[in-house]
């Protein structure tokens, strides 16, 4: 809950800023290129960051997956980066469009959209998104939308919140920890 963290930070003595608009505000650091670490309410389960453990990053620019690779995740360039995209958008970037809710499933990306997301379009043209619905999670919904206003692209990239080797963060402390051993620039916790 926004209080656990807030008094997990008070204890800390971190200094923090609670706010009312967290998806419009995540969205102007996207797309100032700020690296965000997004820690929202409950994990998920399964082999991906869904929107609630994640590292979010521009799309619109390759430095997003290379200062990523190099000063956050620690891993090889070869290996790709997923992005998160509104469901509704699907269409416009993928051919043969489908739902695809766990970010499980390759598609391959519009020829007309490639260079518009370079971080997240993997060589061979195809990316492993994950479609985002409203009723899914409102929030991470919210985000994507206020991004997609800012810059024309609805969708940001997006892996798990943890760095090579180590498990995707679970509690609000392995969140703190994660940001001040990487280069993220900001740490969003709830609210």
């Amino acid at each position: 809950s926004d209080d656990r963290i807030a008094e997990l930070l008070a204890n800390r003595q971190l200094e923090a800023t609670r706010r009312d608009d967290i998806p419009e505000f995540a969205a102007k650091l996207l797309a100032e290129q700020q690296l965000i670490g997004w820690f929202q309410g409950r994990m998920e389960s399964g082999p991906r960051a869904l929107g609630s453990r994640s590292i979010l990053a521009d799309p619109t620019r390759a430095a997003s997956k290379q200062r990523l690779d190099e000063q956050v995740k620690f891993r090889e360039p070869f290996r790709p980066y997923c992005p998160s995209m509104l469901a509704e958008s699907a269409p416009a970037f993928l051919e043969r469009a489908q739902s695809a809710p766990y970010m499980i499933t390759s598609f391959d990306v519009r020829a007309a959209k490639r260079a518009a997301i370079p971080a997240v379009v993997h060589v061979d043209g195809t990316v492993r998104p994950q479609t985002v619905e409203r009723e899914d999670n409102p929030r991470f919904h919210e985000l994507i939308t206020a991004f997609g206003a800012l810059t024309g692209e609805p969708l940001v990239l997006n892996p798990s919140f943890n760095v090579k080797g180590e498990p995707i963060v679970c509690h609000p402390r392995d969140a703190i920890r994660t940001f001040y051993d990487t280069a993220l620039d900001c740490l969003i916790m709830g609210d």
